[in-house]
């Protein structure tokens, strides 16, 4: 009796083991791969810049009703400066009237004739300008501004990286119309890489507090974001999110692949998702103090 409760004991010991060797394991791979942050006291405090990204997917001819309910979740979220990607401002004219009242300060960037990227701004903005960079058919568009925080200034980065065409068999990569999930996404992510060495350049050129933020269609940790945080940038989700924190649902698909960055100049203060179904991306919102 006494053996079979021994070898009971054992056996549990070294059920524990394994699952404590397993959490070890899996605690180790979050942290490596920055997937699931932990910060659940995080308590929002005062915000020098407040600032929000979005691929709203209002191209040409976006529907009237969805402009104008996407502009007054803008309006409550009460943020300083707010990048939209796949917008386009003549086609929306309801959102760009709505957000004007509030954001009178703009710089815009076609990409092509659909749509492209804008920042909408509370307060002036200056030094404003697009970074160019081709080679092949790869190329890089970095729309860029400087925006008042507290009595500093900050500089804003926004982008659009390469898509991974998720949303479509059709893809533009190579004229191919059959490829899989994984080929478009090594495809694409050849192009982010590329786009990714010269956002690298035009930060490390700032000589104040830097925010990098947009659709990056890719993951943390990934090469491409991998070179934009070796300039010193941090990741602003896994500093301050709680969760997962996806930010594209498409179908089966949850990524969190639209991403804020900030410099070492500035302390984070709060980050979250907001849970959304007026586009296929939610909107990422964070607040900022700069570092005295």
């Amino acid at each position: 009796m006494k053996s079979q409760k021994g070898k009971l004991k054992t056996k549990h010991k070294v059920a524990i083991g394994f699952f404590l060797l397993f959490l070890l394991v899996v605690c180790g791979l979050n942290r490596k791969y920055e997937v699931i942050a932990f910060h659940p006291f995080g308590k929002e405090a005062q915000t020098e810049l407040k600032v929000m990204t979005w691929n709203v997917h209002c191209s040409l001819g976006a529907d009237s009703i969805r402009q104008q309910a996407i502009a007054e979740l803008i309006l409550r979220e009460d943020v300083d400066l707010v990048l939209l990607n796949e917008y386009n401002q003549d086609s929306c004219r309801i959102a760009d009237s709505l957000l004007r009242e509030r954001y009178p300060f703009t710089v815009e960037r076609n990409s092509h004739q659909k749509s492209g990227d804008i920042f909408y701004s509370t307060r002036m903005m200056s030094n404003t300008g697009r970074v160019y960079r081709r080679r092949d058919v790869k190329g890089v568009q970095i729309t860029k501004t400087t925006i008042a925080a507290g009595r500093d200034s900050v500089q804003v980065f926004g982008v659009h990286l390469a898509s991974n065409h998720f949303d479509t068999s059709a893809t533009e990569l190579g004229n191919e119309t059959d490829m899989s999930f994984f080929q478009r996404y090594k495809a694409a992510q050849e192009n982010r890489c590329f786009q990714a060495h010269w956002i690298k350049e035009a930060v490390v050129r700032s000589s104040i507090p830097v925010v990098l933020m947009g659709d990056m269609n890719d993951f943390s940790c990934s090469a491409p974001l991998d070179t934009i945080a070796s300039c010193g940038l941090v990741d602003a989700w896994w500093e301050g999110g709680n969760g997962y924190g996806s930010t594209f649902h498409g179908g089966w698909m949850r990524l969190r692949i639209d991403h804020i960055f900030h410099s070492k100049g500035l302390k984070l203060v709060s980050i979250k998702v907001i849970d959304t179904n007026l586009s296929d991306h939610h909107p990422v919102v964070a607040g900022f103090r700069v570092e005295k």
